[in-house]
């Protein structure tokens, strides 16, 4: 009797085997749905992105403006632009620091500094001036 018990039970757990590998292979997997909801709604933002593009008339940029400048101004300008940023870097640094030596030093630069930027504006506007 055992072996007929035994013979019974293999069909059974097989065909049980088969139907559960028939439904798992109907019914989608969770994560592959939501990435295939996922493309779909990517899909679509792109073809609504490229029909605004196309649908949109394009800009004319502005033709580059040349300044009526000579090249003697615009060195000073580049000069001034450059004490200007040194002039930056050396408040910033000053009051970083702390010390009574520093801030001597430090303010003897920045006084420099100043100074160059004083005569650079000057020669600027006489040059300016002198062109007009």
């Amino acid at each position: 009797m055992a072996a007929r018990k035994s013979s019974s039970r293999k069909p059974t757990t097989k065909k049980k085997a088969v139907k559960k590998a028939v439904k798992a292979a109907k019914r989608p997997a969770a994560g592959k749905k939501k990435v295939a909801k996922k493309k779909a709604v990517k899909k679509k933002a792109v073809k609504k992105k490229v029909a605004k593009k196309a649908a949109a008339p394009r800009r004319k940029r502005p033709a580059a403006v040349i300044p009526a400048v000579s090249p003697e101004v615009a060195e000073l300008d580049r000069r001034i632009a450059i004490l200007r940023n040194n002039l930056r870097d050396l408040t910033e640094m000053a009051a970083a620091s702390s010390g009574a030596s520093n801030e001597e030093l430090a303010s003897g630069r920045i006084a420099d500094q100043e100074e160059q930027l004083r005569s650079l504006v000057k020669q600027r506007d006489a040059l300016a001036r002198r062109k007009r």
